[in-house]
């Protein structure tokens, strides 16, 4: 059997169904199959935090997107020639880079998108304006999935604990630091108005990291939560296979010792195409 949830889901399905830690199974009246306390822990997500500029000109999806005719033309622009903003996902683009030089390779990923909104999902914002974000490509902070009933369309609790050691809080203040810096280039200073967010009034690292505490967001990374590893903590062995079950593996980014240095989708395709030949190569 292949539990393939994602590192949400697949703990929580673990728990429902009696293997995870024994504390928490017996709280929820579960009766435990296997005891594996690292089921739903060790948690790992990579943090996003943005920065919003005002852009000098009408020229971001902001834009397209807040007029009716320039809303449509993208769409018939994508339609017909498969052209244009609708082309592009979110990130237009990007870039890595250091810190500081006690580093070895980048620890900061930066996103460029060409549209702004107080909240991702939400209604653009009525100016033109952009978003730049950081994101911590090692972060050490672990947090945890653990179920609040025995329903199972309950929702887990989710605490990523983001933030929560002294190297990932010195790595977001300086990410935003350079990449404040960065909005100030002659190449970019023809397109910003102002900082819309955080805005002059966030200066100092104290502020910076307040900041980053109070709009910093998942960017949909989630990992590690059901390990792979020989420890006790560990939840799958080098193969795939959960510990205390026969015939049980969880094949997905859960399984990550920890989160990659970058986006998960390949890793998690790679961890798809490993785990099918091991589960051919057992059954010959």
């Amino acid at each position: 059997m292949v539990l393939s949830g994602g590192a949400i889901n697949s703990p929580q399905l673990l728990q429902l169904s009696g293997v995870g830690p024994g504390a928490l199974l017996s709280t929820h009246g579960i009766p435990l199959i296997a005891e594996r306390a690292g089921v739903g822990e060790d948690l790992q997500d990579h943090l996003q935090v943005r920065t919003i500029l005002k852009c000098t000109k009408p020229i971001t999806i902001n834009d397209e997107i807040g007029s009716l005719m320039r809303r449509l033309g993208v769409g018939m622009r994508y339609a017909l020639w498969r052209k244009g903003p609708l082309t592009v996902s979110a990130g237009y683009a990007g870039a890595f880079f250091r810190t500081n030089d006690r580093v070895a390779t980048p620890d900061v990923q930066i996103h460029f998108i060409t549209f702004s909104t107080d909240r991702m999902g939400e209604r653009l914002h009525p100016f033109p304006g952009f978003t730049a974000s950081v994101c911590q490509l090692r972060p050490e902070s672990r947090g945890f999935v653990r179920i609040k009933s025995r329903d199972p369309a309950a929702a887990p609790a989710i605490q990523p604990r983001y933030l929560s050691t002294e190297t990932d809080r010195r790595t977001n203040v300086e990410g935003m630091k350079r990449l404040r810096a960065i909005m100030t280039m002659p190449a970019m200073r023809p397109y910003v108005l102002a900082e819309h967010w955080p805005g002059p009034g966030v200066q100092s690292d104290e502020e910076i990291l307040q900041y980053c505490r109070e709009v910093g967001s998942t960017i949909y990374h989630p990992s590690s939560s059901c390990r792979m590893g020989v420890d006790d903590r560990a939840v799958v062995d080098p193969r795939l296979k959960v510990y205390g079950v026969d015939g049980l593996r969880v094949v997905d980014g859960a399984i990550m010792p920890n989160v990659v240095s970058g986006n998960t989708n390949a890793a998690i395709v790679m961890i798809g195409e490993k785990g099918a030949d091991m589960i051919l190569e057992d059954a010959r």
